[in-house]
């Protein structure tokens, strides 16, 4: 049986505090295979490690993060941190630079969930200048993000995250075709959506089979016993016992 990869979540949320250096810092001392967080630009086009769209969650700041430059974004500190800042995607680039663990970038839209204008090509241009574009993938909620990445990169791996509902609204033979149409590679479902109909479907049409919120003991080993490509997960170093374990089990 194929090892399952294992995405540290945004550097493992859990353990260290979400998209925050000390936890990307953390993460490079793991065997994972991939390291998970999600960009934003600022106001002055600066690309800023962060999940959310606005700063209020996660930083001691508040408002979007597009209504700040990055010199008064860098005032700031991320909750969990130990008053760390907010990291560049140039600056985990950086520090990823010399780790076998790929980079898993995901392109997220604005407080409307909108895509940001010119995301992609800044994305894409930020990766090659900092010579990581060959040690990333992209992700995205969203199928005309994804499709522009494979026209401007049609060699860069890409992965759909399939919202929560829809595979269960769609069906497993719409899901595989939006995902064939958009010329991903890999379908990602929440760790609850899985279904055999649809990572039958989806791998029938040579795709790889993925999910994500795999957060807890339970719902790891259910990524593993169901065979998963990939899956994200906030406790990257439970993930690693847990696939050491299932995989002296299974050999």
């Amino acid at each position: 049986m194929m090892k399952s990869l294992i995405a540290s979540h945004r550097g493992g949320t859990l353990l260290w505090g979400e998209n925050s250096r000390r936890a990307f810092e953390n993460t490079l001392k793991l065997p994972v295979e991939l390291v998970e967080f999600d960009v934003h630009p600022t106001k002055d086009g600066v690309l800023v490690v962060h999940h959310d769209a606005t700063l209020d969650r996660t930083t001691n700041m508040t408002g979007p993060v597009n209504d700040i430059t990055w010199q008064e974004l860098s005032q700031g500190s991320v909750n969990y941190s130990g008053g760390q800042r907010i990291m560049t995607l140039r600056e985990l680039c950086e520090l990823y630079r010399n780790s076998d663990i790929q980079l898993r970038l995901e392109i997220k839209g604005d407080i409307n969930k909108v895509p940001y204008p010119n995301i992609v090509a800044q994305v894409l241009s930020e990766l090659e200048e900092t010579g990581m574009k060959e040690k990333c993938i992209i992700s995205s909620f969203n199928c005309e993000v994804l499709a522009e990445v494979a026209s401007k990169a049609p060699k860069m791996f890409t992965i759909w995250l399939v919202a929560r509902n829809m595979p269960s609204l769609l069906g497993a033979e719409k899901v595989a075709q939006i995902a064939m149409d958009t010329k991903v590679n890999e379908v990602s479902v929440h760790v609850s959506q899985i279904m055999e109909e649809t990572q039958q479907a989806v791998k029938a049409s040579h795709l790889e089979y993925g999910c994500y919120g795999a957060h807890n003991e339970a719902d790891i080993n259910k990524a593993l016993a169901l065979g998963m490509y990939a899956f994200t997960t906030d406790r990257p170093d439970l993930a690693l016992l847990l696939r050491n374990q299932f995989m002296l089990r299974t050999q």
